[in-house]
């Protein structure tokens, strides 16, 4: 908390009137089933990202970040030009919650606004989600709009389909909204409905970084939003009233995939067998079976791999070496995929220094040591007390 006033009050001469936070998310479970209609299930963790804000008196705005790759004075734009303006990259986010909000409402003044991070950019840890509710709880909080929780995750999702440009589905944005201590969040993106699930202190993460960046508008992310539509298109010719490829049962890809290239057809069964994987994941915690919730993780990184095609050798041979460790119950990559993160589901007795030799290994292979830390699950978006 003292490192976002010390940084605003740097860039500003102040200190900033509200504080906000938001974590970074897991996705632990459905790999790319979000968009197609399915189930996914993610959780946050405790690195967080603060935004500061100070309301203006004139239309001016005004942006900074801590980021050691952003200018060292702020981005200045206004309420008039912020959607034309040649502005940095990161300044989306924010600026897309802004021009969702100023669709439905008028804002009598600009603002200045502060991001500080813990979270690792690249990672596939959604940091895109975090500055978008962190945002989006600021200037509700300083503008006084009264904003619902369930407005805020609508209105941020949005942001980054339309001003950002990134198709993704509502997964990261209802995680980092909704996240609850020692819980999962299990999203039916098809409904838009949530549950929390508690999992309890023995569900325990180790999260490894690879040195692959993870970066969803330079990825083929679009591409494989684009297959799984052409899929699904293809497949209502022939399944009259199915609207979402993780709706199918995989019977139906084996019968029908004579409408499917090759191609289409692996990434239909990759999200339609992710689907009964989220459902025999769920039915594992339930049972307080974790290892075979783990055995669900590993299954879905093969067909990641495999059938989806969006892991790396990097997030392969961490897979690889984790698996063989019989302290880890399964692992997978996390996140979209192509470079970031992959976390194992591991037992009490998997020790630091299992992790470190594991860093040592990948370390020799890559000429990188990756980091790792462990996790437990921490709550969502929040507006911070002074």
């Amino acid at each position: 908390m003292a490192t976002i006033h010390t940084f605003f009050a740097s860039r500003f001469g102040d200190a900033p009137d509200i504080v906000t936070s938001a974590p970074g998310r897991i996705e632990v479970l459905g790999n790319h089933t979000d968009y197609n209609g399915g189930t996914v299930v993610g959780g946050c963790i405790e690195k967080r990202l603060f935004v500061g804000i100070t309301k203006r008196t004139d239309k001016t705005i005004r942006l900074t970040s801590s980021d050691p790759l952003s200018l060292d004075t702020p981005v200045v734009s206004s309420l008039s030009s912020y959607a034309t303006d040649d502005l940095p990259d990161w300044t989306k986010y924010p600026l897309g919650i802004l021009d969702e909000l100023l669709m439905s409402t008028s804002l009598d003044a600009g603002f200045d606004l502060a991001v500080h991070s813990e979270i690792p950019t690249g990672e596939g840890l959604s940091s895109s989600a975090a500055i978008e509710l962190g945002t989006c709880l600021a200037l509700d909080a300083v503008f006084d709009l009264s904003l619902h929780l369930n407005q805020m995750i609508g209105l941020s999702h949005r942001a980054e389909n339309r001003f950002v440009g990134v198709p993704c589905g509502l997964l990261d944005q209802t995680v980092v909204g909704r996240g609850k201590e020692n819980a999962l969040v299990v999203l039916d993106a098809g409904s838009g409905l949530h549950q929390v699930l508690p999992v309890g202190a023995s569900f325990r993460l180790v999260v490894f970084r690879t040195h692959i960046r993870h970066e969803l508008q330079h990825s083929p992310y679009e591409v494989r939003h684009r297959e799984c539509r052409d899929a699904i298109m293809s497949l209502e010719r022939l399944i009259p009233g199915v609207r979402h490829l993780a709706r199918l049962h995989p019977a139906d890809i084996s019968a029908y995939d004579i409408v499917l290239n090759e191609t289409l057809a692996r990434r239909a069964r990759h999200v339609v067998e992710e689907q009964r994987r989220v459902g025999q994941f769920l039915k594992a915690l339930n049972e307080a079976d974790l290892r075979a919730a783990g055995s669900l993780l590993s299954a879905s990184h093969e067909s990641s791999k495999s059938l989806f095609e969006n892991s790396t050798p990097e997030m392969d041979f961490l897979v690889a070496a984790l698996s063989a460790n019989e302290q880890v119950y399964g692992a997978r990559l996390s996140g979209a995929g192509w470079g970031g993160a992959v976390l194992a589901l591991v037992s009490d007795s998997f020790l630091d220094s299992d992790a470190n030799r594991l860093a040592d290994v990948y370390q020799a292979t890559f000429d990188v040591r990756p980091k790792w830390w462990r996790t437990t699950l921490h709550e969502g978006a929040r507006r911070e007390s002074h």
